[in-house]
């Protein structure tokens, strides 16, 4: 299917949103995809999104690039355009300085407009389970769910791969109250498709265990 796609319809793929999906190509490239099985169109504003073999083939193009097309020749020292795409903020980096403005609230609301419509695409319209979009990105899934709904990183939690579990997510505490805290989080986790279980290790560490709900 890779060989078979133009350069615009391969930059567009290469260029879709790493969180959602979503494509930024202009219309008739999306439309163009969406006839070769790789997009769907959904949502009130209409937007393209990558299909289950979409991603697939995004990821065939990551490895090998998109073709290239004859241009003039660029200076050997033209830097390379940086890549672009919705990162969840899992709190185990340097928070960055915008973390808490209305500009990066809004990408929040966008990134998590974009994983329903995926669940709704993908799962005949049920969006209480997470997609297997998210099953294969669980840390960034479960990072968005609570950024989505309010709970910063800066008040105290971290979201990373559950050590010696794979496919299990950890959500740790660092502030105060940990159960409490962490008992929230499990409840609204709950509520978006997690099955999430509270534990403490020999240290008396409080975490919660977070896996993608089945059926």
């Amino acid at each position: 299917m890779a060989d078979a796609l133009s350069g615009a319809q391969r930059r567009a793929i290469l260029e879709s949103d790493d969180g959602t999906g979503r494509l930024g190509a202009r219309v008739p490239t999306c439309e163009a995809l969406a006839r070769l099985g790789l997009a769907v169109r959904y949502g009130r504003v209409g937007g393209y999104y990558l299909t289950p073999e979409g991603l697939r083939v995004r990821g065939v193009l990551a490895r090998v690039g998109p073709d290239p097309e004859p241009t003039a020749a660029a200076p050997a020292s033209a830097p390379a355009a940086p890549a672009t795409g919705f990162a969840a903020d899992d709190g185990t980096g340097v928070p960055s300085p915008g973390a808490a403005s209305p500009r990066r609230a809004a990408e929040v609301a966008t990134a998590w407009s974009g994983l329903l419509e995926i669940r709704r695409v993908l799962q005949d319209g049920d969006v209480t389970r997470p997609a297997p979009w998210e099953r294969e990105r669980p840390v960034h899934a479960v990072a968005l769910a609570l950024e989505a709904a309010g709970h910063s990183p800066a008040t105290g939690y971290t979201v990373s791969p559950a050590a010696q579990q794979k496919g299990l997510v950890e959500v740790a505490w660092r502030g105060s109250d940990p159960v409490a805290s962490l008992t929230a989080c499990q409840g609204l986790l709950e509520q978006y498709g997690w099955q999430c279980t509270l534990h403490r290790d020999r240290h008396g560490r409080s975490f919660v265990l977070a896996s993608p709900r089945r059926a």
